[in-house]
């Protein structure tokens, strides 16, 4: 009996933690969207989405409370740490004619 109620305790939080990662890709995914039809330069729109990721940790911090904090306040630093590393910054790469004078 306690095995289940524990079983499925587990298996609500993760579908809890499935729907918070949904909302949040869906969330990232327009945001980028937009910026990107809005002609943002890709550097200004890292520095928004991690502002943005950053809107929803303290918002996570006054919504919720013990365990479920804990798992948002991770996941959104993940996603922080992602928007900060993966994407590539607008540097200006060489051309292989300027590669040629040098």
């Amino acid at each position: 009996m306690l095995d289940h109620i524990a079983n499925t305790l587990l298996m609500l939080l993760s579908a809890l933690a499935g729907i918070v990662l949904g909302a949040l890709a869906w969330i990232e995914a327009t945001l980028g969207g937009v910026m990107t039809a809005s002609h943002i330069p890709p550097n200004l729109q890292i520095i928004i989405g991690i502002v943005v990721a950053l809107l929803f940790l303290v918002a996570a911090l006054q919504l919720f409370g013990g365990f479920i904090r804990v798992v948002v306040i991770v996941v959104l630093l993940a996603i922080v740490i992602h928007a900060a590393t993966h994407h590539e910054l607008a540097v200006p790469h060489p051309t292989p004619a300027q590669h040629a004078q040098n």
